[in-house]
């Protein structure tokens, strides 16, 4: 009896270590091994308002990617403070490859202006999507047919044109920054909240709107206005008679950039499998054909290929600030 206590006593004891060894070696084993990534739906965090042109592409674009991903991309409005708020979420999220951040060129001007306490290094790229241009629009009423006409009139009235735009320090606020500054001309900004500057406009409430395409494509092609210029290097395709402001004598080409990016310390695995993932979104016909429709240029950018894109454009960014009188 001594005996068969001695060997079931021996037996436990070999089996309980031998269940310790296991499950220690399923602790010290690789992360994606235990919990591969993702292990629940990845939240995309999108600091502009829904319906904005930049909701409308998050939205399709996570659509897309979330075919290949094994798990749902979900989008989530944070809206406050130009972006800060948003930002500051995701910077603070836990970095497992689960909340990421539709990325653009706020975290530049956000940084730039200090209403973050960080800039795009606090940031892991993971892939650029596209680039958008930004828009002169006016009035169907408004007296002048070009980008020509409309500086020399600013110049004849200094500070008494009005723009609008999306809110200061944003995209379409740097973009007229640097035409006025270029032009010689002094015009006087008026920030708005997403559409509110297209209404303004139509209602003779301002002279002039810096807006990205698709914010106003539906009233130009109502032909209540009228696209006086375009900033990006080449016309676009929805609108091939507008002429660039270079091509009205403006030294300028500043274009909006959108991408995807995580919290700094996000596994390199999770890099490494979602960026194909988005750059097969991104050279999908449904995408380009998309993307295309609202006066966006699909283009990706690799994670290192995308993080000297971002740095380039923010040492841009804070020169026309400062030019500007806009930095803190």
């Amino acid at each position: 009896m001594k005996t068969i206590c001695r060997i079931f006593s021996s037996t436990l004891v070999l089996t309980t270590l031998f269940l310790m060894a296991v499950l220690l070696a399923w602790g010290a084993g690789p992360v994606s091994a235990a919990d591969p990534w993702p292990a629940k739906h990845v939240e995309l965090i999108n600091p502009f308002a829904a319906g904005a042109a930049a909701d409308i592409q998050a939205r399709k674009l996570a659509e897309i990617v979330s075919r290949d991903l094994g798990q749902p991309m979900v989008v989530r409005n944070v809206l406050g403070a130009g972006g800060a708020i948003a930002y500051n979420e995701v910077h603070r999220a836990k970095t497992d490859g689960h909340t990421l951040i539709w990325y653009s060129g706020a975290i530049n001007t956000l940084a730039a202006r200090k209403q973050i306490p960080f800039d795009y290094n606090a940031f892991e790229p993971i892939a650029g999507v596209g680039i958008e241009t930004v828009s002169i629009a006016v009035s169907k009423n408004a007296p002048w047919k070009s980008l020509k006409e409309f500086i020399a009139h600013a110049k004849q009235n200094p500070g008494k044109v009005t723009m609008g735009n999306s809110g200061m320090g944003s995209v379409t606020h740097m973009v007229p920054v640097a035409m006025a500054a270029k032009a010689g001309i002094k015009i006087t900004h008026v920030p708005f909240g997403t559409g509110l500057a297209m209404v303004a406009l139509m209602g003779g409430k301002i002279d002039s709107s810096s807006q990205h395409p698709a914010e106003v494509f539906n009233q130009v092609k109502a032909g209540e206005v009228r696209i006086l210029a375009v900033s990006s290097e080449k016309r676009i395709n929805i609108w091939p008679d507008v002429p660039t402001m270079k091509e009205e004598g403006v030294d300028l080409e500043f274009d909006q950039w959108r991408g995807i990016a995580a919290p700094k310390g996000t596994p390199q695995a999770v890099v490494d499998k979602l960026s194909p993932i988005i750059k097969k979104a991104v050279e999908s016909k449904e995408w380009i054909d998309f993307a295309s429709s609202l006066g966006s240029t699909p283009r990706y950018l690799a994670p290192a290929a995308f993080a000297k894109f971002v740095a380039g454009v923010d040492k841009e960014t804070r020169e026309i600030m400062q030019a500007a009188g806009l930095l803190k």
